[in-house]
């Protein structure tokens, strides 16, 4: 979480959300591409005549996955257009910074096998909030978004 935040206070608006939007693109593309992906790294399809015989398992394509293109996204969007020129203040900056990195480290902890979650989740006493609370987790960008805009109108 604290290379979120110092992230997010080092590049500003534009990246931190460009980040959390890449961290919502990575779980939908996630979602559509991990089990196709999994097949052809099983050889059970083929893509241009070539199969992969691997024993990678769905949680390494989940999260391999997901980090690509949260990675990716978040290097190279820029969603500067129509951004007016006061920057964010620093409370929103951490906020945001701060969503974003457990929003990541609660969807990668959410594509572990249920064993190594559970054994993780045995071994420390903060961790178990990325899976229980995982919904809020996804919300509570949406919340922030809605909280700030609407302040900033007042």
């Amino acid at each position: 979480m604290a290379i979120t935040v110092l992230y997010g206070f080092m590049m500003q608006r534009e990246k931190i959300m460009a980040a959390l939007l890449s961290c919502y693109m990575g779980m939908v593309i996630v979602s559509v591409w991990a089990e196709p992906i999994k097949q052809f790294f099983e050889g059970k399809k083929l893509i241009a005549n070539t199969w992969i015989q691997s024993g990678a398992s769905p949680a390494t394509i989940k999260i391999s996955l997901f980090l690509i293109i949260v990675g990716i996204v978040a290097a190279k969007a820029d969603i500067s257009v129509g951004r007016d020129s006061n920057l964010m203040a620093p409370f929103e900056i951490l906020a945001y910074s701060f969503i974003t990195g457990v929003l990541i480290a609660a969807t990668v902890f959410k594509y572990l096998p249920d064993a190594t979650q559970e054994q993780i989740i045995s071994q420390t006493h903060l961790v178990h909030f990325l899976k229980d609370y995982y919904t809020l987790w996804l919300l509570s960008p949406i919340a922030l978004i809605l909280f700030i805009t609407s302040r900033r109108r007042i």
